[in-house]
């Protein structure tokens, strides 16, 4: 028995706790560090998009520098008279521009204005003159991935009404200021990604992460001993979405430790009832051999309580053997059938009597002839249950003021239905314990009460289909419970 109710109690802690282990896995990189590399990344990301452009306006505007060289060159070599121009002098001015040939297209012409080492052939050649976003952006991006060695020509707009101004230049210099030029942007991009990846992971580690942290640790130290209180979390009181699951959180704990306590009690319980169950099972055995020669005396007052006295010790024996059906967890299933109910509520009063000490009066007022269908033994249990507790609470604090100490019991029918009421003229139950009355362990305010008396009843109720409920009547005082059970018709 224990093992099936210390099973019972356990469970949740167990797999919590095996859940916990299962999942744990070494980290190697924490959530701020994978922070640190998406913001990083995607910043990367962003200055990608900003470089392809940046690089080819950047290349843009380092040959239109050089076309506006060689322009203010084509102005001098054509207006300064012929044979003025030495060839040193063209060759600095050449060297200025970077170029190896300048040429100047005029009314269909070209006219060499300066040339220097000539080279055998022209690889490539870009217009400057109307160039579109897509030809500058493949233009540059050829540049950066060409084979090195190449010389390309450059055509700009011509000074004094020609057409055209052309520089044949090597691409070697375009292309180390281009790469230049990324290798700037990429130190930029990378110091940037850190100082922002840095800051983003600060703002969110204590605004995230931190909180995030926190409701880890918890669960995980929780799940090591769900039933150590102090291990529940202390809620913040911020109103963010982390603050809410620290609250819901605590509430999921403090009902779990609350569970894996009152498992522990029906342990203690099942425990308690398996080492008294065979002594008292054998006490009750040879009580019950020495009732049944009482019913051989001749005296009146004998043999009026002796057939009581064996109906008593017969129901001990069987509660016994039952070793406390609520203990563990799993009732036996009704087995109804129609009963007289006065019948067995006056059976409940004459068990629950002897405690009334002739001070509190038990009144059955549920008519002749009134039946209900139900288990008889567990009907039984649940009429004297609630008797008991009537009784107990007139004989600790008396009757309402005005009031008689009663406790009655009524029964009626509404429609398909059977109500049955067990009400007192007690102090009534308190405020504070309402919600959790028929919770195993919570509503005993009697002296070594276990607090399982409301609770077996409610189980029992259900087993039949059937609720119990506090009612609150304004002409009523006291406790009033009231039982609902269907009417099924079913065998005598």
């Amino acid at each position: 028995m224990r093992d099936l109710v210390t099973q019972d109690g356990e469970d949740l802690a167990l797999a919590l706790l095996n859940s916990t282990h299962k999942r744990r896995r070494p980290v190697l990189v924490g959530l701020a560090g994978r922070l640190i590399a998406l913001i990083a990344a995607f910043v990367m990301l962003a200055e990608v998009t900003i470089y392809i452009p940046a690089i080819a306006n950047m290349r843009y505007n380092w040959l239109r520098n050089h076309l506006a060289a060689a322009y203010t060159a084509a102005l001098v070599f054509e207006n300064a008279p012929r044979g003025m121009v030495s060839d040193t002098l063209a060759r600095e001015v050449l060297a200025s521009v970077g170029a190896r040939l300048i040429v100047l297209n005029k009314d269909g012409a070209r006219r060499i204005l300066a040339a220097g080492d000539l080279p055998s052939k022209v690889d490539e050649s870009f217009d400057l003159r109307n160039p579109t976003w897509l030809q500058m952006l493949h233009s540059a991006f050829r540049t950066l991935t060409s084979a090195d060695g190449r010389v390309v020509t450059i055509l700009g707009a011509a000074p004094m009404g020609g057409d055209a101004v052309e520089i044949t230049m090597d691409e070697a210099p375009l292309k180390e200021a281009m790469q230049a030029f990324s290798r700037r942007i990429l130190i930029y991009s990378l110091i940037v990604s850190a100082i922002v990846g840095a800051l983003c992971a600060l703002a969110l580690h204590r605004m995230i992460l931190r909180p995030v942290r926190r409701l880890t640790t918890s669960i995980v130290d929780f799940g090591a001993d769900p039933s150590d209180r102090s291990r529940i979390i202390m809620p913040s009181r911020s109103s963010h979405e982390i603050g809410q699951a620290e609250r819901a959180l605590a509430v999921m704990q403090e009902a779990l430790a609350l569970e894996i306590s009152h498992k522990k009690n029906l342990a203690n319980l099942g425990l308690a009832v398996a080492k008294i169950n065979h002594d008292m099972r054998n006490m009750l055995s040879s009580a019950q051999i020495l009732s049944d020669r009482l019913a051989d005396t001749t005296d009146p007052l004998t043999q009026r309580l002796a057939p009581k006295l064996v109906a008593t010790l017969d129901r001990a024996i069987r509660f016994c053997q039952a070793t406390l059906t609520y203990g563990r967890a799993a009732d036996d299933p009704p087995r109804p059938r129609v009963l007289a109910l006065r019948t067995v509520v006056a059976e409940a009063a004459e068990t629950v009597a002897p405690l009334a000490h002739h001070v509190v009066e038990i009144c059955n007022e549920v008519p002749h002839g009134f039946e209900v269908t139900a288990d008889a033994e567990q009907m039984f249990r649940i009429l004297m249950n609630l008797m008991r507790n009537g009784v107990e609470a007139l004989e600790r604090a008396g009757a309402t003021p005005g009031r008689l100490p009663e406790v009655r019991v009524r029964a009626w029918k509404d429609s398909a239905q059977t109500i049955i009421e067990v009400a007192d003229t007690g102090p009534g139950v308190p405020t504070m314990i309402r919600p959790k009355i028929f919770s195993a362990f919570q509503n005993s305010s009697r002296p070594g009460g276990s607090g399982l008396g409301l609770a077996i009843v409610a189980d029992l109720i259900r087993a039949h289909g059937g609720t119990i409920a506090l009612h609150d009547g304004s002409d009523d005082c006291g406790a009033t419970f009231r039982i609902t059970m269907p009417w099924l018709p079913t065998a005598r």
